[in-house]
């Protein structure tokens, strides 16, 4: 079975700098994450490994009405040659960003957070105004231009706070990796992927089997199903993988 899945998933992405396509190969990281399912059924924790239980960690969170979450697995090896496992869940953990036992988000929490709150303390206050005046006003209209540049603005600044490193030790912006026509999608670079290859490039590892799954109440729009794999999405992932994916030296 894990033949056939593993046939049927990509990790890839192209790469400007070098001209050339960069993947890795799923089939060693599917055995694991299956395992990482059989531990989420049986603790119905993603802290399965601490003694002490936090009631943050349970997996019931991923029953709500938004659904559940896209776990990550990247299998690397040290520069002795031992193999270091690394887990990842996409976005945040019910509200919580950085877990023990699972690679770190992209952004500074603090920063990130500030930013955000001095934005809302701009945007807020233009979408009351906003839904006090007349809907086709030529005020109204010049209101929603105004906010749309503040939220434009306040997206800038939360994406420099992005910074990917790939196998050669290079970092980019997200803006200089990406490979896109259009602005940046929102959540780019906080997909599983993109937090494992980051990890491992910035602490030495090589890669060498990377891996995705979902877990939780089937998603809203039912294109993910608790226990199937996926390949890295199209609009976030794919653009984004090609730079950070440069440099892995495949055996």
């Amino acid at each position: 079975m894990n033949k056939i899945i593993s046939q049927s998933l990509s990790y890839y992405g192209f790469c400007r700098a070098c001209n050339k396509t960069h993947s890795l190969p799923s089939e060693k990281a599917i055995e694991v994450c299956c395992l990482l399912m059989q531990k989420f059924s049986a603790y119905e924790q993603i802290d399965y490994l601490n003694d002490e239980i936090d009631l943050r960690l349970s997996t019931k969170h991923l029953y709500n009405d938004i659904g559940g979450k896209m776990f990550g697995v990247l299998i690397c090896e040290d520069v002795s040659g031992n193999e270091v496992i690394l887990k990842a869940f996409s976005s945040t953990y019910n509200g919580i960003w950085n877990i023990e036992g699972w690679v770190p988000h992209l952004a500074n929490e603090t920063t990130f957070m500030q930013i955000v709150e001095k934005g809302n303390l701009e945007i807020h206050p233009l979408t009351d105004l906003i839904n006090g005046l007349e809907k086709n006003s030529d005020e109204c209209k010049l209101k929603v231009e105004e906010r749309k540049s503040v939220s434009q603005k306040l997206h800038k600044q939360l994406f420099d706070l992005y910074e990917v490193t790939n196998f050669k030790n290079e970092k980019r912006s997200l803006a200089d990796a990406l490979i896109i026509k259009k602005g940046i999608p929102n959540g780019t670079g906080d997909c599983c992927a993109p937090k494992l290859l980051n990890y491992a490039a910035i602490h030495k590892l090589k890669p060498i089997s990377i891996a995705e799954f979902y877990w939780g109440k089937t998603s809203p729009s039912g294109d993910k199903i608790e226990g199937e794999f996926y390949s890295s999405c199209t609009e976030k992932c794919l653009p984004l993988l090609g730079f950070m994916m440069c440099g892995i030296k495949i055996s």
